[in-house]
């Protein structure tokens, strides 16, 4: 399955976009010393870094054809973080595969969890 359709009522309404979240946890890192901080870092895009890492390590969504999607790593295979980091897109390209991409509240809180445990 590339992607699991979700329905209005998948308590999304609250979540933050990945953008914000990325920038979110680069500053939590950073006041919590992490280890993933100095390696965002030497990315020398230290928030789009979080992002990314974000899309790979727990649940993620995102809209496609006005539908919000789980998306899976079979899904983003081969789509790379838009430099907003509010879409992916097929590298090359700047057309939206999904577009407003978020993360829930307690996938965030279970992200940071992950965090610190990396040394």
């Amino acid at each position: 399955m590339l992607s699991q359709r979700l329905q209005p009522s998948n308590g999304l309404e609250t979540a933050s976009s990945l953008a914000v979240a990325g920038r979110k946890a680069y500053q939590i890192a950073l006041q919590e010393r992490l280890a993933l901080a100095t390696i965002a870092e030497q990315s020398g895009r230290a928030p789009y870094w979080f992002a990314s890492n974000l899309l790979l390590v727990v649940d993620t969504y995102g809209s496609q054809a006005e539908m919000v999607v789980l998306l899976t790593r079979e899904a983003t295979n081969g789509l790379k973080l838009s430099d907003d980091m509010l879409s992916l897109v097929t590298p090359g390209s700047r057309d939206a595969i999904y577009g407003d991409l978020k993360i829930s509240a307690e996938q965030f809180e279970r992200y940071l969890k992950w965090a610190r445990t990396v040394s």
